[in-house]
């Protein structure tokens, strides 16, 4: 009886991902591989019958830090999520919070009202609201007669 033996092409891969893992792990973090990073915030984004939400994780930054605007449909949320004042004495054995820029862009449909989109954020979720155009309702004109 002759039995084969299926081995995935992934396995070394796979292997060499624990590998290094474990490596950078172990090993303490300096701040300099986190500072000045652009990172995404996660973002989703829901429909209702009045509007469309654009909902962002971004904890630690201020609102005052973030830009949102709004240009030919595309919404652009761009911010910074600042490093605070470092004492030299401190010595992290790990850094793993990123700090830095971000932006994020959205075409938006053609049913948005630019006009009266919304913007708030709190304990670090920022919520954009794009409220819909409201849509045109048929007229009925009455015809006048001698």
């Amino acid at each position: 009886i002759k039995m084969s033996h299926f081995v995935s092409p992934f396995t070394a891969l796979n292997q060499i991902n624990r590998e290094l893992n474990r490596v950078f792990d172990d090993r303490p973090i300096t701040g300099q591989l986190v500072d000045s990073t652009i990172w995404k915030p996660q973002v989703d984004i829901c429909e209702n019958a009045n509007s469309f939400k654009v909902i962002a994780d971004v904890p630690g930054v201020d609102p005052k830090d973030i830009e949102i605007s709004l240009h030919n449909g595309l919404l652009t949320i761009r911010g910074e999520r600042k490093t605070d004042t470092e004492v030299e004495e401190d010595k992290f054995s790990r850094r793993e919070r990123v700090r830095g820029t971000f932006s994020r862009q959205f075409n938006l449909p053609d049913s948005a009202d630019a006009q009266t989109v919304s913007a708030r954020s709190e304990n670090g979720v920022l919520e954009v609201t794009i409220p819909k155009a409201k849509k045109a309702r048929p007229i009925n004109i009455a015809v006048d007669g001698d």
